[in-house]
């Protein structure tokens, strides 16, 4: 007799309310009427929902942790994650411009893409965490048009639509290929946890091959990273925020996952493991000189992060490639949450910046456009230099403890070499992030770009900079690793 799976709705309380949510906002959007304040309406709207999941998330997931896993075992609990990726819905959410008119729509799609990123990562069967990346990646093609009046935010949304496009297809053609490795059937049907079945099957690896291959589309790593630039350079910033952020950081996290379990499988197997582990170094190494070679040549601000992007993801797949060789620890488990938050607060405090120069110049802000900027509005400059050193991995901000948490993970991992890779991608970014920087403080030439940033983002922007020197200096010294 088949199993029965049980619907404990318990367990996806915070996914169903940014749903929720997502609706009441079109509905409030309806009948706020127009005007600016009914876009300001419609966003606290929104951020109240988003900070109700999270209490959601802290009050159910906390009493449901100990049970069994939700939906038949296809569900596990990462409250770590969702955490996560509903502070860059409201990050993104509160950076955005005026929504006079289209705030209901932005602000519920961002809140369905959010959900659907938590249920990937929270997936423990493939075909749902398909189903549920593909539902994020429908509203991120969506968001990166936003401003489809400009010729760059249409050519940057075309981009993406092909790049995923084509990564969900190889996904979904590895998850057909693990299908006839012979997994079991029914709600264990492509479990995580049975990768180690097939494991001896010419299948079941070249199903992982595709399955990686649709991952590293999704963080834009090596060889896959083609289209980061320039999706970056024409989204606008709040999208462009998020999806260098949440999106990259669900592919890490769900990646991480994967490699833990094949490193419990193949933990008996020196060789093959052997073989995993050299892979998704060369990979990670790779992408790290990409990333970082690439943007020594960018002038432009926006696709300067699209390199960097690039080149965090490389970084994160150090990670991975260390839990191959580990498994998942406790101390692997806190870096990759520590890197994604310090990477989070300096990459939407730098992403708001952007946001202070006028729509219609978004995709061509230039390095030489922020010269000047200390002298125009000192707290917003400062908080700048605070977000793109964190980027550097300069001390004392997240970053920097971020990056030395991933060293020390390599080292335990025996990955000599692969230190020795970020440490030259890590000094090699040094140099366009203080190019950068010199811009900002630079106060002998001003640039000619206005910069004026609304209150709300001037605030966003000083509080993210401030959480990234908390991180640094304080939490990390009473944090017990």
């Amino acid at each position: 007799m088949d199993k029965v799976i049980a619907f404990e709705w318990g367990a996806v309380v915070p996914e169903v309310i940014l749903a929720v949510t997502a609706i009441a906002a079109l509905l409030v959007a309806a009948f706020s009427g127009a005007g600016a304040r009914a876009g300001w309406a419609v966003r606290a709207f929104s951020a109240f929902g988003i900070l109700a999941a999270m209490f959601a998330e802290y009050f159910f997931g906390a009493s449901a942790a100990g049970g069994p896993l939700p939906f038949g075992g296809t569900l596990n609990f990462a409250p770590s994650f969702s955490y996560f990726v509903m502070l860059c819905g409201l990050l993104s959410i509160a950076m955005t411009p005026r929504l006079e008119k289209r705030a209901g729509e932005f602000c519920a799609i961002m809140l369905i893409c959010a959900a659907a990123l938590s249920v990937f990562v929270r997936a423990q069967n493939l075909m749902l965490a398909f189903v549920a990346l593909e539902c994020a990646t429908v509203c991120l093609y969506i968001l990166v048009a936003w401003g489809r009046e400009r010729a760059s935010s249409l050519e940057a949304a075309v981009r993406y639509l092909i790049a995923g496009g084509a990564s969900g297809a190889i996904l979904l053609l590895g998850i057909a290929f693990l299908y006839g490795a012979g997994f079991s059937y029914g709600v264990s049907l492509l479990n995580i946890a049975n990768l180690g079945v097939g494991v001896s099957s010419p299948l079941m690896w070249t199903g992982l091959v595709f399955v990686f291959a649709g991952l590293f589309f999704k963080m834009s790593a090596f060889p896959f990273q083609f289209w980061a630039p320039g999706v970056y350079q024409g989204a606008p910033s709040a999208v462009s925020a998020f999806l260098s952020v949440a999106s990259k950081g669900a592919g890490a996290v769900f990646c991480v996952k994967i490699c833990a379990c094949l490193a419990s499988f193949t933990a008996d197997m020196v060789y093959l493991n052997d073989k995993l582990v050299l892979a998704f170094s060369a990979v990670a190494a790779l992408t790290i000189i990409v990333g970082n070679l690439g943007g020594i040549t960018q002038t432009n601000a926006k696709r300067l992060m699209g390199f960097s992007g690039i080149a965090n993801a490389g970084y994160l797949l150090v990670l991975a490639a260390a839990v191959l060789r580990l498994g998942m620890p406790d101390l692997c488990e806190l870096t990759l949450y520590f890197y994604l938050v310090s990477y989070m607060f300096a990459n939407y405090g730098v992403f708001c910046a952007l946001g202070g120069f006028a729509e219609d110049m978004q995709s061509s802000i230039g390095l030489g456009d922020f010269r000047g900027m200390l002298r125009k509005d000192a707290p917003s400059a400062l908080a700048l230099v605070t977000n793109l050193s964190s980027l550097a991995g300069i001390p004392p901000t997240a970053g920097f403890f971020g990056k030395l948490l991933l060293l020390l993970v390599a080292w335990y991992a025996e990955l000599y070499w692969l230190m020795g890779v970020v440490i030259f991608g890590s000094v090699v970014s040094i140099y366009y992030y203080f190019s950068w920087i010199r811009a900002a403080v630079d106060s002998s030439e001003k640039g000619d770009a206005q910069f004026k940033i609304s209150d709300l983002r001037a605030t966003t922007l000083v509080a993210l900079s401030a959480g990234s020197l908390f991180l640094g200096t304080v939490l990390f010294y009473f944090t017990t690793l």
